[in-house]
């Protein structure tokens, strides 16, 4: 059952206080002032008494009665109502996935009391901060909610909690979320216009989080599951549309005093309760004027705001929901699926949590373990909780064996299916959501969007590794335990292999070394952009692990990967028996040229080679024979044959693009290894004299337009940088 808004008064036809508003402006409700604290704690007795809002602390039931707008209708609804013999109970009913949440109907809140955006996790970017995990570390800590565990009875309360140092980070944490959701979609989410006009019609969903200090004080708020951008846009219309002035304002008002130790006073709550009689007074006065005002169509509409808050979680037996965050999430993905979609990577990080933490109730994972999957720890939680190696890259390993390979996989697999509504799980689509949080730990990374959709396609789900009971080898050494993979795996071992399968692919992927199929154009010479024939990460990291070489070559990749060093480069390996340089190699002989040094993988179009040297050499001729056919139509006629000027423009053309090949691979090498690559300044400021005189003989020679279009002749210049 919900409540009606407060009743705007009828305005009559001949009235003429409206004629100065444009036609879509709304007036603004007059709003009484909010009730004396004395008057309040009847509403807060009834709203712990109701079997459904029992479970509240005082704190959490005052934070709930305080900031309402007319709290005896609170109290109405909170109390049991009788009809007849019959006890009718007037809180509503959400259901969710094990039991359902209880609300408070929908009223109306004063914007300035209690209530701060969610300054936890946003829907909408949480898959783009940064981690614990991650060698760029956040600016702040990370942090997460959690469901509050009463002290002496050991039962969950229908309060998320959260642990920040202090004051001073909960307004950090405020200001960064009315950033992120203002800057959310280019802008799309700001409504103050809206606001400015109408007001808030549709209502918020609040949540009540416990903030726990260091020093062990305490605050409670009210904080919007939906309805973020909402908020932000009420306090961007109350401080004229500067977002650093809505913020600041938002904390000042809601949070108070950032240098007092301890958490909010009584005394914090009457200055608060003043300030909004001082607003409402003059909202009032200004609609009793014959024009309203600007500052009175902005305070007016932002004065107030429609919502409705969960005071109560039970799961289907009757007890205490154990999982609030789980209930939450699921809550807000039903609200958002026809109203805004999320991003794709949004939707599956936050159903990968939601398997994680119902995973960690059953006690199929650890709760230590779903922390470091959630990367809420750093890399020395690999070591410590788990006693794998201290580095990121088994965070990634850790996400792929729990999912695939753990002794629960099959019931995580299952949970996968209900989370994302999948009829059969394949390997694209377990890719494709395992990904933002598998690599959760690269985010800073600036190949990361190809490395995720390198995981879409596949990522490193082989044969070897798809439900097979490998495990991850425990040590202290990321090197010593690369090193003992590859040995058990050159023996033969089928767990080593996908272990290495694992570890090797995923560094091939964070750096650049496999794409998915359609990442790169398939050439007929070694370059950063083509690959003889394309072929998909999964297709790729199976014909590397049947052999002795590509073994060898993904224990390398991880190696150089690990050791983050730019003289430590992965090597080439020999995948076949053959003869090469006009020796005869054997399958896991290393790549020697004709220096005498080893090879080093420099591109996707190495691995590619290595994969199936035979099938890369057919796919080159039958690249070179499409290229000739392409150009001029001669079918492959040698170059003799052509006329002189024919024959001179290919020769300039082929040396533009082979020139342009050569500096885009050398600059992607500088990457790894400086500008020193190019050469000396003396080669590079020679090539570009060349380069120049190229280009002077182009524009002085060449064919003058006559259809008006001017042609800019430094338009490669970014080619050339």
């Amino acid at each position: 059952m919900s409540t009606p808004d407060v009743a705007v008064p009828a305005m009559e036809p001949e009235d003429t206080d409206n004629e100065n508003l444009p036609p879509l402006l709304r007036r603004p409700n007059p709003v009484p002032d909010p009730l004396p604290l004395k008057s309040l704690p009847p509403v807060r007795r009834a709203l712990v008494a109701n079997p459904k809002s029992r479970l509240l602390d005082n704190d959490a039931a005052s934070v709930v009665t305080s900031g309402s707008v007319d709290p005896p209708h609170l109290r109405a609804f909170a109390e049991e109502q009788k009809a007849g013999d019959d006890i009718v109970n007037l809180l509503a009913s959400k259901p969710v996935a094990g039991g359902e949440l209880t609300a408070v109907p929908i009223h109306r809140r004063y914007l300035d009391m209690g209530v701060l955006p969610d300054f936890v996790l946003n829907q909408r970017w949480g898959h783009l901060q940064r981690t614990a995990m991650d060698i760029a570390q956040p600016e702040s800590p990370p942090t997460e909610y959690e469901t509050l565990i009463d002290e002496g009875s050991g039962q969950p309360l229908p309060i998320l909690s959260v642990r920040l140092k202090d004051r001073h980070a909960l307004a950090d944490a405020v200001k960064e979320s009315m950033r992120q959701t203002f800057e959310a979609e280019g802008g799309e989410n700001d409504y103050t216009d809206s606001v400015l006009q109408q007001g808030v019609k549709e209502p918020m969903t609040l949540f009540i989080v416990r903030v726990c200090y260091a020093d062990d004080s305490i605050d409670t708020f009210l904080v919007t599951g939906d309805g973020n951008s909402r908020l932000v846009s009420l306090w961007l219309a109350r401080t004229g549309g500067d977002l650093d002035a809505a913020a600041a304002a938002c904390v000042a008002t809601v949070i108070g005093p950032l240098n007092r130790p301890g958490g909010h006073r009584t005394a914090d709550d009457r200055a608060a309760r003043r300030t909004v009689s001082e607003m409402a007074n003059r909202v009032r006065r200004g609609l009793a004027e014959p024009h309203i005002t600007e500052a009175t169509q902005r305070e007016g509409h932002s004065l107030t705001f429609p919502a409705t808050v969960i005071v109560g979680a039970w799961s289907e037996d009757g007890k205490p929901l154990e999982d609030l965050v789980a209930a939450r999430d699921e809550i807000l993905a039903n609200l958002h699926v026809h109203v805004r979609a999320w991003a794709g990577g949004a939707q599956s990080a936050q159903g990968m949590h939601r398997v994680y933490r119902h995973a960690a109730r059953e006690g199929w994972v650890t709760q230590q373990t779903r922390r470091i999957l959630g990367s809420s720890l750093g890399v020395q939680a690999l070591q410590d909780h788990l006693k794998l190696p201290a580095h990121r890259l088994w965070s990634s390993a850790v996400h792929q064996h729990t999912v695939l390979a753990a002794p629960h996989a099959w019931r995580l697999n299952d949970l996968i299916k209900q989370e994302f509504g999948m009829g059969k799980a394949d390997r694209k689509r377990i890719g494709g959501h395992l990904a933002p949080l598998a690599l959760s730990a690269y985010r800073s990374s600036e190949t990361i969007e190809q490395a995720m959709r390198t995981f879409s396609d596949g990522g490193t789900i082989t044969d070897w590794v798809w439900k097979a009971p490998w495990q991850l080898t425990q040590g202290d050494s990321a090197h010593d335990v690369l090193d003992e993979v590859l040995h058990r795996a050159l023996d033969g071992d089928e767990l080593a292999i996908a272990e290495l399968t694992v570890l090797g692919g995923t560094a091939a992927i964070l750096d650049g070394y496999s794409t998915r199929e359609r990442g790169s154009k398939e050439g007929i010479t070694r370059a950063s952009s083509s690959t003889p024939y394309r072929v998909g990460p999964v297709q790729l990291l199976t014909l590397l692990s049947k052999t002795q070489g590509g073994l060898r070559m993904l224990h390398s990749i991880a190696r150089a990967h690990v050791a983050a060093d730019d003289t430590v480069r992965p090597k080439q390996f020999h995948t076949q028996a053959r003869e090469y340089n006009g020796r005869q190699v054997t399958e896991g002989d290393p790549v020697i040229d004709k220096a005498g040094a080893q090879e080093t993988i420099e591109y996707e179009w190495d691995l590619v080679y290595a994969g199936d040297p035979a099938a890369a050499e057919a796919a080159i001729e039958e690249n070179k024979a499409r290229l000739r056919g392409a150009q001029g139509g001669t079918g492959g006629a040698d170059d003799s044959e052509l006329a002189e000027d024919v024959r001179l423009r290919r020769r300039l053309d082929a040396a533009v693009t082979d020139a342009l090949k050569a500096i885009r691979g050398l600059v992607r090498m500088t990457q790894h290894r400086g500008r020193e690559v190019l050469g000396s300044p003396e080669t590079v400021d020679a090539l570009r004299e060349r380069l120049q005189k190229v280009d002077t003989f182009l524009a002085r020679y060449g064919p003058i337009r006559t259809d008006g279009l001017i042609t800019d002749l430094d338009e490669d210049e970014d080619d050339e940088a």
